[in-house]
């Protein structure tokens, strides 16, 4: 009877363990039908994804525009920038901007006693910026030699006036004055060793004998030769670059510089000469640019505006500027009477244009002409 009992229960056993691998079996077809079934519709999903991303039918080419504007808007930007950083270099130094450099004699016996007023001459103010320092004497108690930290300051005097060498981290001025202490020349020099010294530029200064201001300043280096005029403000009026090839001179550059009665730039002019391979002997090729600026009457302003834009009758809106390459317009900036607010409007050729408007000094939008005529307009977030 026990024997019977166990069979039964074996037989029981045996048909649950069936039953349950039957099962297992059947879940795991039913699986992989679903995941067949599904896949293709998740490549569906993603592809509809793709086709909502881009389209190339609505694609109408706008955005090369865009770049377009962007990249010319840049290119300008960084001839403006180089232009007037150019300027700045022709600018006179304050040496010689002065009538006379209020330098004292050492060799004189009878020194004057010092005026706290008067204004002190670029040497004095480097000997009380230095404080202190290694001083050498040689006779009657003459300077011959002044060292601070990696400065070193030598003044020679001379029966044509004052010669002064200032080296600092290896570069070496000489500069000469005559015998009213006005700057007439500078020397830059490159000086490795005893054996290799180099004139690398020379500086000579020419005065009015009216006016007792610079008129004139001459530059020569190995490889060119500039003369820039000034006028009675000195500030640069003309300047024009030579190339030196075969102990001749080749014009390299022409620049002009125009003022009004404030002496405010209104006209930039320049001129540059290309020679193909530096074969001076061809012709060159001539790339003109012109910058116009027209400045902001602070008249014209009602009262209330003039308040917000100026300090002390100083005028804080920038004047408006054009700017031509080979005389035809390529840029022009309008600002209006609130400041931070204009629009630029870039000229690619005769035809495409893009006019850009600015708020708070935010682009605001852009509008694209074709042969005059607005074809789009394009609308930038604010930002609170």
């Amino acid at each position: 009877m026990k024997k019977t009992v166990i069979q039964k229960l074996k037989a029981f056993l045996i048909i649950v363990l069936v039953f349950c691998m039957t099962d297992f079996i059947l879940s795991c077809k039913k699986k992989n039908q679903t995941e067949a079934i599904e896949a293709p519709q998740e490549i569906a999903e993603d592809k509809n994804d793709e086709e909502t991303f881009y389209s190339p039918a609505e694609d109408d080419a706008s955005w090369v525009e865009a770049l377009l504007a962007r990249v010319e808007e840049e290119r300008i930007a960084e001839e403006l920038a180089s232009m007037e950083e150019s300027l700045s270099e022709y600018q006179l130094e304050e040496e010689a901007q002065n009538e006379e450099v209020a330098f004292e004699d050492p060799t004189s016996e009878n020194q004057p006693e010092e005026n706290p007023a008067e204004e002190i001459s670029p040497i004095e103010k480097f000997f009380e910026e230095a404080k202190e320092g290694r001083t050498l004497t040689g006779k009657n108690k003459q300077m011959s030699f002044f060292e601070f930290d990696n400065e070193i300051l030598s003044p020679q005097q001379t029966d044509k006036g004052l010669v002064v060498v200032h080296s600092t981290d290896g570069n070496i001025n000489r500069i000469f004055y005559d015998l009213n202490y006005k700057m007439v020349k500078k020397e830059e020099w490159s000086i490795k060793s005893a054996a290799d010294a180099k004139l690398l530029k020379t500086e000579d200064f020419i005065y009015s004998t009216e006016s007792n201001k610079v008129i004139q300043k001459d530059i020569s280096t190995t490889s060119d030769f500039e003369t820039i005029l000034y006028n009675d403000n000195s500030s640069p009026v003309s300047a024009k670059k030579y190339a030196l090839a075969d102990e001749k001179k080749y014009i390299v550059m022409e620049r002009k510089w125009d003022y009004d009665d404030k002496n405010q730039l209104i006209t930039d002019d320049k001129k540059e000469y290309l020679y193909k391979n530096n074969d001076y002997k061809n012709t060159a090729e001539v790339l003109s640019k012109r910058y116009e600026y027209i400045y902001y009457d602070l008249a014209e302003l009602e009262e209330g505006e003039e308040s917000e834009n100026s300090e002390d009758g100083k005028n804080e809106i920038p004047p408006d500027s054009k700017y031509y390459e080979n005389n035809v317009l390529k840029m022009q900036n309008k600002y209006t009477a609130e400041k931070g607010s204009w629009y630029t409007w870039i000229y690619f050729d005769d035809i495409f244009s893009v006019k850009t408007y600015y708020e708070k000094e935010v682009r605001v939008y852009d509008e694209y002409y074709n042969a005059g005529k607005l074809m789009r307009k394009k609308v930038y977030d604010k930002m609170d």
